[in-house]
């Protein structure tokens, strides 16, 4: 009788044991997948805090591109032919004065100044906005913009396009322009470099970026993004494009970019 009753009661024991063991096996196996699914939701709200990032900052760089042709429009156009109108009636009065040496002087000083104001009006409205991109496209928009900092400074620009000159979307293109821009600004404020090498690689599939100057380059640990380099990585990021600035001290600063067309 007694042998029965230790046997039952092991049996309650051990039922009672395996039943806390399953209790205890489902109660991991709800932590576990009531973690996997919080970390699901918290990935989830990360890619869409990032689209909704990537989005706002598209729209603003959007913003700023269409306010930046507007203001290049209305300085070429008005300003401009403010400036031209103005010159048209100093040449009228050089004319009406023409017996008058000292006036006829003035004139031409004043003539030789508006000129020269105008020449800068459009100079500057070529750089906001420059038309060579959207008529004739990327390569030709470059390819003025390093002649133009070639004759304007001691830089030398080594400047080499490799493959087809398949246009991008003009947003593609006025992103990677600005990019480039804004490098060479950068290189020419900071860097002392006297020889600028840029290299495009474009194909129907990859757009890349080669630039590599022989100025005093610099950490890259310790470099800190100022708003020129921050508009460089966001344009970058909007493209989907990779962006790679590297440097050594006294030898120089290395850029590569990559643009996959095939995720664009």
């Amino acid at each position: 009788m007694a042998t029965e009753t230790q046997e039952g009661t092991s049996l309650i024991l051990f039922i009672g044991m395996l039943g806390m063991f399953f209790l205890a096996l489902a109660i991991v196996g709800f932590v576990i997948i009531y973690r996997r699914r919080l970390l699901k939701q918290q990935m989830k709200l990360q890619e869409q805090k990032i689209i909704h990032q990537q989005q706002l900052l598209q729209s603003a760089i959007k913003i700023q591109d269409e306010e930046r042709k507007r203001f290049a429009a209305d300085l070429h156009d008005e300003i401009g032919g403010g400036i031209s109108t103005i010159l048209l009636s100093v040449e009228r009065i050089k004319k009406e004065q023409a017996d008058q040496p000292e006036m006829v002087l003035k004139s031409q000083n004043v003539r030789d100044q508006l000129n020269h104001l105008l020449k800068k009006v459009r100079e500057i409205s070529y750089n906001i906005m420059p038309p060579t991109l959207e008529d004739f496209g990327l390569h030709e928009a470059i390819s003025d913009l390093c002649y133009s900092i070639s004759e304007s400074s001691s830089i030398i620009i080594n400047y080499e396009w490799n493959g087809d000159e398949q246009r991008l979307g003009f947003s593609q293109e006025l992103a990677l322009y600005r990019i480039i821009q804004e490098l060479l600004t950068n290189i020419i404020k900071h860097a002392e470099a006297t020889n600028i090498d840029i290299t495009i690689e474009n194909n129907t599939e990859n757009f890349q970026l080669h630039l590599k100057d022989n100025g005093k380059g610099f950490n890259p640990e310790t470099i800190q993004k100022g708003a020129g380099l921050r508009n460089i990585y966001d344009r970058a990021q909007i493209m989907g494009a990779e962006l790679v600035v590297s440097g050594v001290i006294d030898e120089g600063t290395i850029i590569h970019l990559h643009l996959n067309k095939e995720n664009t």
